[in-house]
């Protein structure tokens, strides 16, 4: 055989291969309407599940006793402090009313032994986080310090909670790669509180829990200047804030009446006060944990009880979040090679490049710049490869690869256009004032920065029960600062 036709063979097979692959990522009209569905009767499910505990998995639907939306009138300087996924932030917020803020921060890298020594306990965590904000309120705020005023913070914690009220939760689970075992069943807020004050921060009082996606809600409700009206005239309503980016999750408000976990007497007082809604953390990376229609490959599988710290639950999560699409395109590129599809001139597994072999080494950063690499042969994908993987490729292997990397990416966006819709029907927002419209608070570095993600989104909206119709009603809107303000405004009701 000529080396052309070997090598028409060769593309022919690994195309096949590759498509294949591409086949099983895809979702169709009919799924994304099947697990809307089954999306809103998990809902219902959990906002009647009381079972809070390490073993529940169902979707959790948390309530976080946020049970208003800021306006942008409200005004005051607060402390919010944000322990995410890979960073520490710690900031004030000058709240300033007229939908404005004024933000000054600090970021900081968790320590790699946090995430990697089973030997760390809740004291190394949290002085940590004390040792930082105390950096943080030297700096920026030593009249504080010397007057010992005191100093509201909103603590957004980005991590299922059982959350008992505004300011106290015991945490559920770890996810993100935390393992820290002394923290399960402890109040965060406690832990933190104490360890401030073990740094002479006493006066800094830690009056509310706010989940990430809780703040990203409030912070676009205050600072989103259509609430009201857009240009055309008609009515916009802030419905949810999303996150899309390290990990992904969920929050809307919901009618007390409908929350039959709270206890009877805590439905009661608040109705009679006249509160109507709280906010639900819907916990929704971990939405069909039992995988009963969440479609599934055996990358999915590999990648659950191989490579993640918990293995079994926050499966949607692993299909969606910023944090695990390189690690399918790593996976599926593995089994392509050991099935001699691709990257034929190494001879075994063991001689591939080590960042290849190493999990979650290949980002979702590098997948995006794939994503969009319209250069001639593909050359920005193959630099790309090469600085971020030190891995050569030839041009059939580059198509195939920026085939697989759409595939992964499209799948990601129309799930996560599965709980947008799922709530939008559920709350029946859409429908609540005559061309009324809905604005969805995102963040996150995937929603943000990943090319066409927001329009995958969008397409993956119209095919899904809402329909065009329903997708045209819906804008999708980044909230900058979610996490920094939304916790400084459940400071300020606190």
């Amino acid at each position: 055989m000529s080396f052309d036709k070997v090598h028409q063979e060769k593309q022919r097979r690994l195309s096949k291969a590759v498509e294949e692959v591409c086949d099983e990522l895809t979702l169709t009209s009919e799924k994304i309407c099947e697990l809307t569905h089954f999306f809103i009767e998990s809902m219902e499910k959990g906002l009647g599940e009381s079972k809070e505990d390490a073993s529940y998995r169902g979707l959790p639907m948390i309530p976080t006793y946020v049970t208003g939306k800021p306006n942008g009138t409200e005004s005051g300087v607060l402390l919010a402090a944000d322990l995410g996924g890979t960073n520490f932030r710690i900031c004030s917020v000058d709240l300033q009313g007229n939908h404005k803020f004024a933000l000054q921060q600090m970021k900081s890298k968790i320590p790699d032994e946090f995430l990697e020594d089973d030997t760390v306990t809740s004291d190394d965590l949290f002085g940590y986080l004390a040792r930082r904000t105390l950096a943080f309120v030297k700096k920026y705020h030593p009249e504080y310090l010397q007057n010992k005023e005191e100093l509201k913070l909103g603590f957004t914690f980005s991590y299922p909670v059982d959350q008992k009220s505004l300011a106290s939760g015991t945490l559920i689970r770890w996810t993100k790669g935390f393992k820290i075992k002394d923290t399960l069943g402890k109040d965060v807020v406690q832990l933190y509180q104490e360890s401030l004050e073990e740094q002479g921060l006493s006066m800094v009082r830690v009056v509310a829990l706010a989940n990430d996606t809780v703040g990203t809600f409030l912070s676009h409700c205050y600072c989103s200047e259509n609430t009201g009206s857009l240009t055309s005239g008609e009515i916009v309503e802030p419905v949810m804030g999303c996150i899309f980016g390290t990990g992904t999750n969920g929050a809307y408000m919901e009618k007390i009446e409908n929350i039959k976990k709270l206890p009877e007497e805590v439905r009661q007082e608040l109705l009679q006060s006249g509160k109507t809604h709280m906010c639900i953390n819907t916990e929704w990376g971990s939405f069909d944990n039992d995988l009963k229609h969440l479609p599934t490959t055996k990358y999915d599988i590999d990648i659950d009880q191989k490579f993640s710290s918990n293995p079994g639950f926050h499966l949607f999560e692993k299909r969606v979040s910023g944090m695990f699409l390189g690690e399918i395109l790593r996976n599926v590129l593995l089994d392509l090679f050991n099935k001699r599809f691709i990257f034929t001139q190494y001879t075994a597994e063991e001689k591939l490049p080590h960042r290849l072999k190493t999990p979650f080494e290949l980002s979702s950063e590098v997948l995006s710049h794939i994503e969009i690499d319209d250069s001639s042969q593909l050359r920005e994908t193959e630099l790309s490869l090469l600085q971020s993987m030190r891995l050569p490729t030839t041009y059939d292997e580059r198509i195939a690869i920026q085939n697989l990397v759409r595939a992964i990416s499209r799948r990601s966006a129309y799930l996560a256009a599965v709980p947008i819709a799922a709530i939008l029907m559920k709350t029946g927002a859409l429908n609540q004032r005559y061309h009324g419209e809905v604005e969805i608070g995102c963040d996150g570095s995937v929603v943000e920065y990943y090319p066409g993600f927001r329009s995958m989104i969008r397409h993956a909206l119209a095919l899904s029960p809402i329909g065009p119709e329903g997708e045209r009603k819906t804008h999708l809107c980044i909230a900058k600062d979610g996490s920094g303000v939304g916790a400084a405004l459940c400071a300020l009701v606190a």
